[in-house]
């Protein structure tokens, strides 16, 4: 028998009833996002430019790269964001950059034992940034290492982001190296707990060859280093790069696996100019960005597969067109077990930023846009890589916005 409802001046159908609670769970189910901390108050950092990662109690960290101590505007700050009780989330300055240390900081990571390490770009006793390591005390207090202080001569100088690998060393790359190179990648391996030694693994020459390396590095199972260059090639359209091992473990191989085509900083059909470093999935296939490039000129996302003769296959598996969906991507990509892809572009003619996802579907892959940055309270300009938690979540930052503005930056959730 069929049961109405009735509301004060109303009688509604039991079928509406069904048909109002599965929209209200549909909509329930959006994509939302929630700011969990204002950067720009008094003591702390601001304009957060690289992402947030886990740490092993829940906890989030991450940098800023002004605020603190030290330079004109603060050398920058690592923060720690600690989850609480009512849902909220308390942010501390955990280290300030003094100069002497560094300054400008990247993005960290951090080691089995819940150490952190990070590079900086700038300063340092050397003049051109630092590799740090911060450790937490038994007082609740993180001290901080100074492994390795570039000098802008043999070591390279103005690091990016550094990554470890399953041994446990540490890799990245330099964008600067004296005045007649282009840039390196190095490794540092500790010699005790507190020494590090700095190894050159490969000199970039400009030209055809890659230049201005920026990205974190990734690795696959056999050790292999693949990175991204900004400039390089006979355009200066960027590339991708191996590095191998070369046999009896002397020295490294370089590479160029892919140049982009067209021309520096407009569109095509290819991408242009990639920032960020590549992801790898299981079956080897490299996955990143582009800043600039695409059909629209606002970036690409592309993929690189292998062929079996060694050559490597790449294709537009979306290319941004600047409007809702956002453009100029500079963060790399997170890849969940399912194999879908999501980042963040820095901004667009109608947004300011957007939070993306890349779901393959056959031959081609869907993007859905899972948020817009409006530039208000809820953050403007995304620029670091995503994190994902356990239920899917996804977290990050944005360079402005928030309670500060211009001289701020949010950490945010998107819940799906």
């Amino acid at each position: 028998m069929q049961r109405n409802y009735s509301w004060p001046g109303r009688v509604i159908p039991q079928a509406a009833i069904v048909v109002m609670l599965v929209w209200t769970a549909i909509a329930s189910a959006q994509p939302s996002e929630k700011v969990l901390h204002n950067f720009g108050g008094p003591g702390d950092g601001y304009e957060p430019t690289s992402g947030v990662v886990w740490g092993s109690q829940g906890n989030l960290y991450g940098t800023t790269y002004y605020g603190g101590s030290g330079c004109l505007l603060g050398c920058g700050v690592v923060f720690q964001l600690k989850p609480q009780a009512d849902g909220g989330w308390f942010e501390g300055v955990i280290h300030k950059f003094d100069q002497t240390d560094g300054g400008q900081p990247n993005g960290i990571v951090l080691n089995r034992e819940g150490a952190m390490f990070g590079s900086t770009q700038s300063w340092g006793t050397g003049g051109f940034g630092t590799v740090y390591e911060l450790t937490l005390g038994f007082n609740g207090v993180w001290n901080e290492s100074v492994l390795h202080t570039f000098e802008g001569l043999w070591d390279g100088g103005t690091p990016g982001g550094i990554a470890f690998d399953s041994a446990g060393h540490l890799y990245g790359t330099t964008g600067y190296l004296d005045v007649t190179h282009d840039g390196n990648v190095f490794s540092l391996n500790p010699v005790s707990a507190i020494d590090w030694f700095e190894l050159v693994l490969h000199v970039f020459k400009g030209g055809s060859d890659n230049y201005t390396p920026s990205g974190k590095l990734a690795f696959d199972p056999e050790g292999n280093i693949y990175g991204t260059s900004f400039y390089g090639g006979p355009n200066d359209t960027g590339s991708v790069f191996k590095l191998s091992r070369n046999h009896g473990g002397q020295g490294w191989t370089e590479t160029i696996l892919y140049v982009f085509k067209g021309a520096a900083f407009q569109a095509g059909q290819d991408g242009v100019n990639p920032y960020a470093g590549v992801v790898i999935d299981a079956a080897g296939n490299l996955y990143g960005t582009t800043e600039w490039g695409g059909s629209a000129g606002a970036g690409t996302v592309f993929e690189l597969t292998p062929r079996p003769d060694g050559t490597w296959f790449e294709q537009v598996i979306y290319a941004f067109q600047g409007g809702l969906d956002g453009g100029h991507p500079r963060a790399g990509l997170v890849m969940d077990s399912a194999g879908n892809l999501y980042g963040t572009t820095t901004g667009g003619k109608e947004t300011r930023g957007t939070v993306f996802e890349l779901i393959p579907t056959g031959p081609r892959w869907k993007e859905t846009v899972l948020h817009e940055f409006q530039g208000g309270l809820d953050g403007d300009t995304p620029q670091g890589d995503l994190v994902l938690d356990g239920k899917g979540n996804l977290y990050g930052t944005t360079v402005h916005g928030g309670t500060y503005g211009e001289a701020g930056g949010v950490v945010f959730e998107i819940t799906q």
